[in-house]
Parts: C-alpha cells; sequence; structure tokens
C-alpha cells in the first residue's frame, strides 16, 4: 500500500504546530470540577459564522487542489451520518457541519474552521469498533462547539484571516512537499512552539469531556474515545520515532487518558454492537487503500480463506467491490448474490450489485435497480448521484432534473448536486437553468468569479419567464455582494 503523502522528512513538531492551528485549541483552562468555560462573547464576537465558514472553505480548496480529499461519497455520507447523530445530541447546533475524508494512510484526523472535519482513511482503517470511530468524530465536533477557531483567533492578536488559512493549508499540505512548506513556516514558528502545546493539552481534555458526552447520549459505547486513545498510547511503544499523526497533533498524556476512562465510567455500561454499514465501511476503505483493485482482490480472497475477519459481510463485500473495479464483475456476482440474500435492503450491496449489471450489459436493471433502491432511502446522496449519472448518460435528463430537484431542496449545500443538476438541464435544452446551476456549484466552491460569469452568460439569453429573469437577476446581486467584501 502506497502513502499519499511522506512525512519522514518534515519535522514531526511542524506537522504537530500545524494541526494545532487547524483544530484551534485556545480557551480558558479546564475547571477543577470539570465544569466547561464559560464562552461568553469574546469567542462569538471575534469571528463570525460567515468568516469561519469562509476560512475554512479557503483551506479546503487548499486541500482539494493538492487532491488531498476523497471523492468517495458513500463513505463521507457515513461519517456525515454520525456526525449529526452526535451533533443531535447536543441541541439545536448553529454551526453548519461538514465532514469529509482525507486520503492519507497515516491514522489522524482534524477540525477546521467553519465545521469542515476531516478524517484520514489510515485512522478509519485503525480503529477496531464502531465507538472507536464515533470517538474520533466526538471529539473533533467538541472542538468546533467549544469554539476552539474563534478563541484562537482572538489568541494569535487578530492576525487576517487570509494569513490563518495560508498558515494551516501550507502546514497540511507540507507533507506532499516539504522543502516548500518548511521554508514558507519557519519564521511563524519561532518562539511559539510551547505555548500552542500548553493549549492544546488543556482544550485536548475539554473535546474529551463534550465528546464522551456525546458518545453516551447518540447510542454509542462512551468507552470507544478512551479505548482508541489507549490503543494508540501503547502502540508507541513499537513505533520508536515514528509515533502515530494522531498523538502529534492530539498531545496524550497519562493524565488525560485516565480523565477520559473515568468519564466514560460515569455511563452505565452497555454492550453495544457495531453496525454493519461500519464494516462495509471499512472494507471500503481498505479497497482503495491498496495500489489496485486487483491487489486489493489478491489481499481480500486471503482474508475470505483464512477466516480471520471480524465481518464476513463487510470482507464479502470489500472482495466484490475490488472485483468489480478490477473489471472482473462476472466474477463479482456469486458473492453479490450471497450478499443480497443475507441483506436485500442494504443500499450499498444493491449499488455494487447494480454497478455489476451495468458493468455486464445490463443498463436498464441497473437503472431500474437504482430507482427502486433510492424510493427505499429517498436521502441517500450517493444513490441519488449514480442514478442520476446514469439517467443523463441514456438520455433521461427530466428524470434526472426531478430527482436533483428534490435532494437539492434538502441537501443545498452539496455542490455535485448542482453540478449534476447543470448537465441535466443542458441535456434537456433549458440553457438559462443550467447556467444558473452551474453558479451554484462554482459559488458553493468558492468560485464567485466564476459564479458570476454563468450568470451573465444566463442574462445574455431570452428568458421563457418574467420570473426567470428574476431569478438571474436576484443571484448576480447576491454576488455582487460577495465580490464587493
Amino acid at each position: 500500500m502506497k502513502r499519499l503523502y511522506d512525512t519522514t522528512s518534515l519535522p514531526h513538531e511542524w506537522i504537530a504546530y500545524a494541526i494545532f492551528i487547524a483544530v484551534a485549541f485556545f480557551s480558558q483552562p479546564l475547571l477543577a470540577n470539570e465544569e466547561l468555560p464559560d464562552l461568553g462573547n469574546g469567542a462569538t464576537t471575534v469571528l463570525n459564522a460567515a468568516q469561519e465558514y469562509e476560512l475554512g472553505l479557503s483551506i479546503m480548496k487548499e486541500l482539494e487542489a493538492a487532491s488531498a480529499l476523497s471523492q468517495d461519497a458513500i463513505v463521507s455520507e457515513y461519517l456525515q451520518s454520525i456526525g449529526y447523530r452526535l451533533i443531535a445530541t447536543q441541541g439545536q447546533s448553529q454551526t453548519p457541519f461538514y465532514f469529509f475524508t482525507v486520503k492519507d494512510n497515516s491514522i489522524n484526523a482534524f477540525a477546521l474552521p467553519g465545521g469542515f472535519i476531516g478524517i484520514n482513511t489510515g485512522l478509519i482503517l485503525a480503529t477496531e469498533a464502531e465507538g472507536e470511530l464515533a470517538g474520533v468524530i466526538a471529539h473533533e465536533v467538541g472542538h468546533v462547539q467549544q469554539k476552539h477557531i474563534a478563541r484562537m483567533y482572538e489568541h494569535m492578536g487578530r492576525l487576517r484571516l487570509s494569513t490563518i488559512a495560508g498558515m494551516i493549508a501550507s502546514m497540511l499540505i507540507a507533507t506532499q512537499n516539504p522543502q516548500a512548506g518548511t521554508g514558507a513556516m519557519a519564521a511563524t514558528l519561532a518562539g511559539t512552539q510551547q505555548k500552542l502545546i500548553n493549549f492544546t493539552r488543556d482544550h485536548e481534555k475539554e473535546a474529551d469531556y463534550v465528546g464522551i458526552n456525546s458518545l453516551a447520549k447518540g447510542g454509542f459505547d462512551p468507552m470507544g474515545m478512551p479505548a482508541f486513545f489507549h490503543r494508540m498510547y501503547q502502540d508507541t511503544r513499537y513505533y520508536g520515532n515514528h509515533i502515530p499523526e494522531y498523538l502529534l497533533t492530539h498531545p496524550l498524556t497519562e493524565s488525560r487518558l485516565m480523565q477520559a476512562q473515568a468519564r466514560a465510567q460515569h455511563f452505565p455500561y452497555k454492550q453495544i454492537p457495531d453496525s454493519l454499514q461500519y464494516h462495509l465501511i471499512q472494507a471500503r476503505v481498505l479497497v482503495h487503500s491498496f495500489s489496485s483493485p486487483s491487489e486489493a482482490s489478491a489481499h481480500l480472497a486471503k482474508v475470505l480463506n483464512r477466516g480471520n475477519y471480524r465481518s464476513r459481510l463487510g470482507t464479502l463485500y470489500g472482495y466484490a467491490l475490488a472485483l468489480t473495479e478490477s473489471g472482473k464483475s462476472s466474477e463479482a456476482k456469486p458473492y453479490l448474490d450471497e450478499l443480497l440474500k443475507a441483506s436485500p435492503n442494504q443500499p450499498l450491496f444493491q449499488l455494487a450489485y447494480a454497478q455489476m449489471e451495468m458493468n455486464t450489459h445490463q443498463p436498464q436493471n441497473a437503472i431500474s435497480r437504482l430507482a427502486d433502491t433510492l424510493k427505499d432511502h429517498p436521502g441517500s446522496f450517493p444513490i441519488t448521484c449514480l442514478y442520476s449519472e446514469w439517467l443523463i448518460k441514456y438520455n433521461e435528463p427530466h428524470k434526472a432534473i426531478q430527482i436533483l430537484m428534490q435532494q437539492v431542496s434538502h441537501k443545498p449545500v452539496r455542490p455535485q448536486l448542482w453540478n449534476l443538476l447543470s448537465t441535466a438541464y443542458a441535456q434537456a435544452h433549458q440553457p438559462i437553468q443550467a447556467h444558473m446551476a452551474q453558479s451554484q456549484y462554482l459559488k458553493l466552491q468558492g468560485d464567485f468569479t466564476g459564479a458570476m460569469t454563468q450568470l451573465r452568460l444566463a442574462k445574455k439569453i431570452s428568458p421563457s419567464s418574467p420570473q426567470e429573469q428574476q431569478q438571474v437577476d436576484a443571484q448576480i446581486k447576491e454576488i455582487q455582494k460577495k465580490l464587493a467584501k
């Protein structure tokens, strides 16, 4: 398996410093009685929600430009489901959250301004239970909910947002080009490292406290978080100088570990089994961690033969997926048959079966299967995207438009939906709507200039109704305000 990033030539403390900034662990220390600090007005007025989102989005654009983000909507959707299950335990959240996957086999996770939370593929594979993965996500959500980003901004003397964004992005990406990263950050590092570490230790504990409460209330094992921490802590004995990145960016002391364990033990013990979805997502991530699908299928064939797996269905799914992606869809069919027999309503099995049918020249069967699956799982983002792509491919844009419009009404911040909608409108010979949808896509990507260009192209086309013209004019005014800032 090939790692996306090579961190061996970058000093560990510099990598840690980058994520210290990213997760922004700057606030008052935990009180002795474990009460959380009063956020007051300082943390909410220094950076408003729009500024935090703008800062986070700019970092996301840097990561995307570096090809660091996974495009697997299925994995991201799963992380999103865990994240919002945890967030729901905290009552009404004023911060929108965006969970994404980073293509990196190192064990790490981090929070960015604006509620963007990244989980490395390596961390997903390193967990041994769903409660452990949920524990990491709960910890990162805790950082956001405690407004550590805004408090960091205040602590750093209210630097320009663009300066902070550059600092975070340059260090997150430095592992791809260590010379560029170290050169850009050398001056910034001087004299600040120890102070940041002191802040970090206190606010790691704070995020643990909030996260463990969320785990228990959300129906996850609250011991999942300290169990993962304990295993990482124990593993450092065998890593030598190569400490897992998670511990570099989330300093773990024995005191912090003991406090997390004590907090989790306050809740009644209840054995909580892993969901099937967890095992399927782990298998999916494992397949894509190999350099090729054929390598993944060879590995999983051996695992199946030996029987050393936590979930047979998860391993079978990974094997069938690897076979399909390596061009052996016919060989995958018997395994997919077994999966569907075991769990016919599992959407990932239906998706995999539909992909096998499409690859074996059965497009109508594949499209029909996705139509039925979407009826059973109407909110599924991955099914919606693949179903719409196939409808467009087989010249049924009006159906695609209907499906996509339903989705964007519930999930308006998903850029991929707007991009597909733009393609569908273009195929349906509705150019004004196509430009408007593309404008929405670009706006969500932070490209306001490109969004304005799309609207101006729409303006040049004769509208079919006054309402259409009003829609274009309203969006132009909205983007002009953005560009004027």
